[in-house]
């Protein structure tokens, strides 16, 4: 305990660390208390994210988001790219019975499935809990008229909603296997690739499967971020509040899995630039945020 204690708390200084061509991260941990120490890509994310007084130029950003322009792009979130597209509606959900109070306890990850099928109705409530619209307001703007103002069950940073929820369907009842994307506005799935590409996507996983087994979950939730949706308000700090609501809709998927006796498990073993080449994705302006396996409890 003692030893365990020491080890979080304290730094030593390892003079030949820089010397030394294979270093694990507790290595560089002991290392902190160098002057000479090169601080690592977290350390400077933490730094260069940090809010500061009279920041001129983000405080002009984010006043651009209150006249009408900012207002109407707004108005316009979710589906700037789906004009058109094809939609499958969601059927009505299975219904969430569960008190908030026996969720919260009762939770836990699941790493072993079954490899049964899941049913579309209880994978519809996971993706409206995870961000579906749940509520609309009516702002009028300077120059006359108004604009629709639509709110969604997990909070986002000035009502942004950077992340888009992908479903990689495997075993959903009634559900192509495939790729899908949720459209909260219309409350439908968008087909965004066929089993081969859902197959090249479940290969970017590097979870071995005695950790979680991956090949008999019914679905994996990948939350899709756009940084620049919400750097261009907040700056640098934007990927702060990105992965907070990541966290936020990730929590949302577990209870919702939890009320139908759905198993679920975060899963970051995933190479993100197999997974980006897979679904077509660049990597910057779109990229992975975070993963959720679901699946029928082993």
């Amino acid at each position: 305990m003692h030893a365990a204690t020491f080890n979080n708390s304290y730094g030593t200084v390892v003079p030949w660390l820089k010397s030394t061509g294979f270093c694990t991260h507790s290595l560089r941990l002991k290392d902190l208390g160098s002057p000479n120490t090169v601080r690592e890509i977290g350390d400077q994310f933490l730094a260069l994210t940090r809010y500061r007084r009279a920041d001129r130029e983000t405080e002009a950003s984010i006043q651009a988001y209150f006249v009408d322009p900012g207002t109407m792009l707004l108005s316009r979130n979710g589906d700037e790219d789906l004009e058109g597209v094809p939609r499958v509606p969601l059927p009505s959900g299975a219904r969430l019975r569960r008190e908030l109070g026996d969720l919260l306890v009762g939770r836990r990850s699941t790493r072993v499935y079954t490899g049964d099928r899941i049913g579309v109705d209880q994978l519809a409530s996971v993706v409206r809990a995870a961000g579906a619209v749940s509520g609309r307001a009516h702002v009028e703007l300077l120059d006359g008229g108004e604009a629709e103002i639509l709110f969604h069950t997990a909070p986002s940073p000035g009502g942004l909603y950077p992340i888009d929820i992908y479903v990689l369907a495997l075993r959903v009842e009634n559900l192509g296997r495939g790729v899908w994307r949720y459209s909260p506005r219309t409350d439908s799935l968008v087909h965004e690739g066929d089993a081969a590409v859902m197959k090249d996507a479940m290969d970017a996983f590097a979870v071995p499967e005695e950790i979680i087994s991956l090949s008999q979950a019914a679905a994996v939730l990948l939350l899709i971020a756009r940084p620049w949706k919400v750097m261009r308000k907040y700056g640098p700090r934007g990927v702060r509040y990105l992965f907070i609501e990541a966290g936020t809709i990730a929590e949302n998927i577990h209870l919702a899995c939890g009320s139908l006796g759905v198993g679920s498990v975060d899963c970051a073993s995933v190479a993100d630039d197999e997974l980006h080449n897979a679904l077509g994705l660049d990597g910057e302006m779109e990229c992975l945020a975070h993963a959720v396996v679901l699946g029928v409890p082993g």
